[in-house]
């Protein structure tokens, strides 16, 4: 039976807004971490315990600090690594510093993905402590226990229903996008798989979305059948609550829609989205057409599966926005 490490997945989806306003971070000391979501924060100690250290209420922040609550004590989380963790361990304003940062990302609604690993307790050492930073199509792998910066930098190379696939100049790395899946490894030099990482918890905006068409190519129209596919992978994800984000090229556009209903273009039958008058979107079985200057203007995404479950509720009508 192959060995098995804790991944903890902490993900938002990369956006287009400022870091005002941060729902999610991610705060390291040595040992352990704090997670925040909104107003609510955990601790973790990996070494000592799976399972939560400790959870938070945030009362209050400055421009250096966040101010948690638990019934145990109160803890100020800096918002930048160079200031230390404070604790309050009587709750009497009596401040003492309790940790060291090692690294925080304070991340916004769409902010940075975070994987945060750490080993299991039935094995005696925790060198593989460390988490995943994704900005886009660029990650940056962190191991807290042996570096304090960067441990290795990868490159999103594809995206599909089950993984995001990264590469670095030594490996090729499957990060899968939920529970049910293992990440998997492969050494370049030597063409080796290795598996054993399990993803203990997703916290995924975009898995939030009811429909998700991921294609293989996509690329821009030139003129009336006349279009230039690369090999770059894409994604359109929606909502019945007028959301839609499409992902391609690297860059991720959340958008509003107006309606969504069964159009005839060319002979082909077709789920419109439109957002807007000017901008809108065509999904055909395994295709895409988009119009929309927010992406680009004229665009083409390829190989997708089937939009049948959708189109099958557009024509019985159950499908409410």
């Amino acid at each position: 039976m192959k060995k098995r490490v804790l991944l903890t997945l902490v993900f938002t989806i990369v956006g287009l807004v400022s870091m005002i306003a941060q729902t999610t971070a991610l705060v390291t000391y040595e040992g352990g971490y704090f997670i925040k979501d909104g107003k609510e924060w955990t601790e973790y100690r990996p070494a000592d315990k799976v399972e939560p250290w400790n959870e938070y209420k945030q009362y209050k922040e400055d421009d250096k600090f966040f101010y948690i609550e638990s019934k145990r004590c109160n803890v100020a989380i800096p918002k930048i690594s160079h200031d230390k963790i404070y604790v309050d361990r009587k709750k009497n304003g009596n401040w003492e510093v309790v940790y060291n940062t090692l690294n925080v990302h304070l991340l916004c609604p769409e902010g940075d993905a975070l994987y945060y690993t750490y080993r299991n307790h039935s094995m005696k050492h925790y060198e593989y402590d460390g988490y995943f930073v994704r900005d886009n199509m660029n990650w940056r792998e962190y191991r807290p226990r042996l570096k304090s910066g960067i441990w290795a930098e990868f490159k999103q190379t594809a995206e599909d229903r089950k993984y995001f696939t990264i590469e670095s100049n030594n490996n090729i790395v499957y990060v899968p996008k939920t529970t049910k899946d293992d990440i998997i490894i492969k050494d370049k030099s030597n063409s080796n798989w290795t598996g054993g990482y399990a993803i203990q918890a997703v916290y995924d905006r975009s898995a939030t979305y009811l429909y998700r068409f991921y294609y293989t190519n996509s690329g821009r129209i030139k003129g009336k059948g006349d279009y230039e596919l690369t090999d770059k992978t894409a994604r359109i994800s929606f909502d019945n609550k007028c959301n839609i984000q499409v992902a391609f090229n690297g860059k991720h556009y959340d958008l509003t829609y107006t309606s969504i209903e069964i159009a005839e273009v060319d002979g082909k039958e077709s789920i419109l989205i439109t957002i807007d008058k000017k901008n809108r979107i065509w999904l055909f079985d395994g295709t895409a057409k988009i119009e929309c200057n927010t992406l680009g203007k004229k665009m083409l995404f390829v190989g997708a599966g089937s939009y049948k479950k959708v189109m099958e509720q557009l024509r019985l009508g159950t499908f409410r926005m």
